[in-house]
């Protein structure tokens, strides 16, 4: 299992504080009002009232999100970008934790990965210095990646599912995710993609400046697989991307977060979290933009992989077809010396048979009729009707005009 997946990339989501402890989703354009919260307290921890703090985007150079956090506490944040194989894009990033930092609410970036059946494809991952990552569910997430990188000396407590509220919205989520999945399957004519929107929490206990804290650790993650033809000798593969939401840490003194967790004003302050308009309207564009230039260097990618694969499939069938043409070739000539071979035998053998007979082979010059003779005479003259032979070994004898000059005419056989 690949542990190295890098926590500083990730997109943004801004419902992960909610259906990770079960506040709800929360509407951006309604932000909490801390002027009528009550005094409330998690042990030492003050919640009575809140002040308002920002996170800025370095390189917008401007606010991207405002939210609320408990006047008392330490806060900082900012819009941060990862790099690497993993990374997701801009994402919010901040922590608000009281003065000793034992209570605190922590927000990370989340990442993406991929995995592939075919060899062929994590053998290229690899090479690439990006392995694949076989994860698809939120918990395995938690327990493989996020705690061993965040809290490689914690303790997973248990693992468990999003609160009915946030199980409920994701839900929500999925089924409209694939009914605009269907669509476009049908209107591209191509089987619809395996999509997957889940979310998990895991209870962690460690030590935080040798004091006891407990630890609500929340991930929601979105997957999609496609089915890959074969191509080229290739078998048919699955081919699975996955991304997280960011990871949500909610920290209190062991034996409180539970308290922490309940209280209305803690809850609410997620609620206070909105983007900023501007920002946000941007961020999208320059998204958009990405993803058609991804898109359109995938495209050419791909055309060119079909090109290549066409041309060594036609180079293959050349190959193919010079190679049947060459064997071909090799019979017929292995045939044609057999059979020249066998007709010399055949040519021998019958010339030694007439030899031991006294004949010979004759042909008529006119008709091309072979005659067999006597090899005892020298000149053999055949009747124009065939049917009269006179052997001579006189070279000046000429039959025409003296035997039967009237019916036949004469032609002299050359030997074959």
């Amino acid at each position: 299992m690949n542990r190295n997946l890098e926590f500083a990339a990730g997109a943004a989501v801004l419902t992960l504080f909610c259906v990770g402890v079960g506040c709800g989703q929360h509407n951006h354009a309604s932000p909490a009002s801390s002027s009528g919260a009550s005094s409330a307290q998690s042990g030492k921890v003050s919640l009575s009232s809140t002040r308002k703090v920002e996170a800025a985007d370095p390189v917008y150079q401007m606010t991207a999100y405002t939210l609320e956090v408990p006047s008392d506490w330490k806060y900082a944040g900012t819009i941060a970008r990862g790099t690497g194989c993993h990374a997701n894009g801009a994402a919010l990033k901040y922590t608000a934790q009281t003065a000793d930092g034992l209570t605190a609410v922590v927000q990370m970036p989340g990442v993406s990965w991929s995995w592939s059946t075919s060899q062929q494809m994590q053998q290229i991952m690899a090479q690439s210095h990006c392995p694949g990552v076989d994860i698809d569910t939120a918990a395995g997430l938690l327990v493989n990646i996020v705690v061993p990188n965040l809290r490689p000396n914690g303790k997973i407590v248990e693992v468990l599912p999003l609160l009915p509220q946030g199980q409920a919205a994701l839900a929500d989520q999925l089924a409209k995710a694939r009914e605009q999945n269907a669509a476009m399957a049908r209107q591209y004519g191509q089987p619809p993609q395996k999509l997957t929107i889940e979310g998990a929490r895991a209870r962690v206990i460690s030590d935080r400046d040798g004091k006891p804290v407990e630890e609500m650790i929340s991930a929601v993650i979105d997957c999609m697989e496609s089915q890959m033809p074969g191509l080229m000798g290739q078998p048919a593969s699955a081919r699975r991307s996955c991304s997280s939401r960011g990871e949500v840490i909610v920290r209190a003194p062991k034996g409180q977060l539970d308290a922490l967790l309940a209280l209305p004003q803690f809850q609410a302050l997620s609620k206070t979290i909105q983007a900023n308009p501007d920002w946000a309207a941007r961020l999208s564009r320059d998204q958009q933009a990405a993803f058609q230039q991804a898109q359109a260097a995938n495209n050419a990618q791909f055309q060119t992989m079909m090109r290549n694969s066409e041309a060594q499939h036609q180079q293959l069938l050349a190959n193919g077809r010079a190679f049947q043409a060459n064997m071909q070739a090799n019979t017929d000539r292995v045939l044609a010396n057999d059979r020249a071979h066998q007709a010399a035998m055949d040519e021998s053998a019958h010339k030694t048979a007439m030899y031991s007979l006294d004949q010979q082979e004759f042909r008529n010059p006119n008709t091309g009729q072979v005659i067999q003779a006597s090899n005892q005479y020298n000149h053999q003259w055949i009747s124009s009707d065939g049917s009269t032979l006179i052997q001579a070994n006189d070279h000046t004898y000429d039959p025409n005009g003296q035997v039967y000059p009237v019916s036949q005419s004469w032609t002299e056989l050359v030997p074959k």
